[in-house]
């Protein structure tokens, strides 16, 4: 398995972000651009102004993998339907800035670069002259004003203000139009990660990007329509208020009207049975010929009921590029099948945390005697010592990774040191038991299950969503374990939808997931921080109690205080400083067992990719984690068919 270089936390990347705008520069001076064929017919029947007119003044210049590439061709690609929206997010990955594909630097997409001031306070944002949405319209610095004073301000569309974007007395930072082609943020403290959480603002989990299509949504928008009129169009689709009309129109998936800055945008929606995203005739990129990309014309998205059928695909071939889904334990029969010369694979091990996590709700309120429980760090900690990880390792991770919990990987600075990575991973039932006598559940019924003091037996319900990997297995090994130590254990499959709603409205006891931000604690959605949304299902209340300043919710403790004091001091600090707080979050993190780890850094999560062998410019290795948008981060409108 290979490994990843160490991940600096960049504050601007620096180094690639000068090399593509120099490269960006010559090529404008130059001017000898080149179209797919398909959109030089279109110039040619006058549908289409010529492709210089199309392109910013300063392009993206787009490194390509292997070597420059040709036009056509459908990349098939496959996802569970409208839930599995971050599919296209991952493919598309449509944001100002975006990460280098080691994951190390962060570079300048469809922004020209950004200048922060020397305390870090203001950043200035610089755009593209020349720069254009797909419909053809300007994309200005109105489009980043209209998100900050439409959106991010207006109470109904965001009722609690994201925290890279939130000074430390939770006023927001302020936005300012420089000219047309430039803002400027201003921060009451330094604000070190702003570049970070920045390429992470992509309109992801249907959220709202910090740059929108203000020509085409204001007529969703009281501010900008008058609000009688659009209640009666939020009336006629079906929605009971505005604010749910403004988010279907803002989301790509369900609304393809919706212009894009993305290489390709949709075509149809999440909700077809084929969604489908078509070549962008005005996106900014072009390869280092000049040639205007993506090399390819469409990308299919082909509905599968279950990830079962969706694996039966891959194995059969039937994917251009997929990696989302494909299931890990089929690693064997896909290197069998790699022969028949249909397909590579390739694979993509992530940056760090565990690939299957188990996080207790700590704020359950159905079952208060579980609840307080759950709560109990001794509980928690009894329960990962009965975890026979080894078993688990061998049986659902085909004997890859190590027994670990969920924080950065050795070779990253916020490593918090072995021996909190490997802290109550050991299989050790006998001590487990006794720890779960000495907190009163010594108590037995005929069946050996532990008694709760009102005489139920103590009981645990594991929600799994079968989304990517075999949480299933892990949770059914889990649930055996735990049995074994007189905790009953209930494993509940559930659709994704369904299971992030019940963790929103504090329903679920426990849930399988993977920590996959535990190379980016302080940006994009990072599970270390109750505050964000969705989260793991540690404590949904802690959420409400800080979005309410204490008024409802539940009061976290006070290890969880801490972290999140921690959080909102890394984003003010340079990176050494940072180093030493990240560093004492995952000891934290670790020792309170927030979430139970079991196996990590394998390809398990959407780190086993089925490539066409005629699918080319896809790099053997890659910074593989959420926040890296993976597979965006590999630059995937430089893919390609080789004729």
């Amino acid at each position: 398995m290979s490994r990843h270089p160490t991940r600096r936390d960049t504050l601007v990347g620096l180094a690639a972000g000068a090399g593509l705008l120099a490269a960006g520069e010559a090529l404008a001076q130059g001017g000898a651009y080149k179209e797919a064929p398909s959109l030089a017919e279109q110039v040619k029947a006058g549908k289409l102004p010529p492709v210089a007119q199309r392109l910013p003044e300063k392009p993206l210049v787009v490194p390509v993998a292997d070597k420059v590439g040709e036009y056509g061709g459908t990349w098939r690609r496959a996802f569970l339907g409208p839930a599995d929206s971050n599919n296209y997010v991952r493919v598309v990955y449509d944001g100002l800035f975006r990460f280098s594909p080691d994951g190390a630097k962060i570079e300048p997409k469809i922004a020209l670069g950004a200048e922060p001031s020397a305390d870090y306070k203001v950043w200035t944002l610089n755009l593209r002259k020349g720069a254009k949405w797909s419909d053809g319209a300007p994309f200005t610095a109105d489009d980043i004003l209209f998100w900050y004073n439409d959106v991010l301000l207006n109470k109904e569309l965001t009722p609690t203000l994201p925290g890279w974007i939130r000074n430390a007395d939770g006023s927001p930072a302020k936005v300012e139009k420089v000219d047309d082609h430039a803002v400027r943020f201003t921060y009451a403290a330094p604000a070190t990660l702003f570049l970070t959480a920045v390429a992470n603002q992509d309109g992801a989990d249907r959220t709202f990007a910090m740059f929108l299509p203000a020509h085409y949504l204001k007529k969703f928008h009281p501010t900008h329509t008058p609000k009688a009129d659009v209640d009666k169009a939020a009336q006629a689709a079906g929605f009971k208020a505005w604010t749910e009309l403004f988010a279907n129109r803002n989301a790509p998936p369900e609304n393809p009207e919706r212009p894009t800055m993305a290489a390709w945008a949709p075509a149809s929606r999440a909700s077809d049975p084929v969604f489908t995203l078509r070549r962008n005739p005005y996106y900014i990129g072009v390869d280092s010929a000049g040639n205007q990309l993506p090399y390819l014309d469409e990308v299919r998205f082909t509905f599968f009921a279950d990830a079962q059928a969706l694996n039966l695909a891959a194995i059969a071939g039937q994917f251009d590029m997929q990696e989302r889904h494909v299931n890990m334990t089929n690693y064997p029969v896909l290197k069998d099948q790699e022969k028949t010369g249909k397909y590579r694979i390739v694979t993509w091990p992530t940056f760090g945390g565990a690939d299957a996590v188990i996080a207790l709700n700590q704020t359950y309120k159905a079952d208060p005697e579980m609840g307080k429980l759950m709560a109990n760090v001794v509980f928690r900690r009894a329960l990962s010592l009965a975890i026979n990880r080894d078993q688990i390792k061998e049986s659902v991770f085909l004997g890859l990774g190590e027994a670990r919990q969920g924080v950065p990987a050795p070779w990253h600075p916020y490593f918090p040191g072995a021996e909190w990575a490997q802290k109550f991973t050991e299989f050790k039932r006998d001590e487990a038991n006794k720890m779960l006598d000495g907190i009163g559940l010594d108590k037995k019924d005929a069946q050996g299950l532990r008694l709760l003091p009102n005489g139920k037996p103590a009981t645990i319900e594991i929600s799994v969503v079968p989304a990517f990997g075999a949480w299933p297995d892990v949770a059914l090994l889990v649930s055996k374990d735990w049995e074994a130590v007189g905790v009953k254990t209930i494993v509940q499959i559930r659709e994704r939808a369904l299971h992030f709603k019940m963790n929103e409205n504090n329903e679920l006891m426990a849930e399988i997931w993977n920590e996959d931000t535990s190379a980016f604690p302080y940006t994009g959605n990072a599970k270390v921080d109750p505050r964000n949304a969705p989260i793991l299902t540690m404590g949904p209340l802690w959420r409400r109690w800080y979005a309410s300043d204490g008024k409802e919710g539940a009061e976290p403790p006070p290890e969880m205080k801490r972290i999140v004091e921690i959080v909102d001091k890394a984003r003010t600090v340079g990176p050494e400083e940072q180093v030493k707080l990240s560093q004492e979050l995952y000891r934290i993190w670790a020792d309170q067992l927030f979430e139970i780890g079991t196996v990590g850094l394998t390809p398990m999560v959407q780190g086993v990719v089925v490539a066409n062998t005629k699918f080319r410019n896809v790099p053997t290795t890659l910074g593989n984690d959420w926040p890296l948008r993976s597979p965006g981060n590999a630059r995937t409108e430089q893919f390609y068919f080789a004729k």
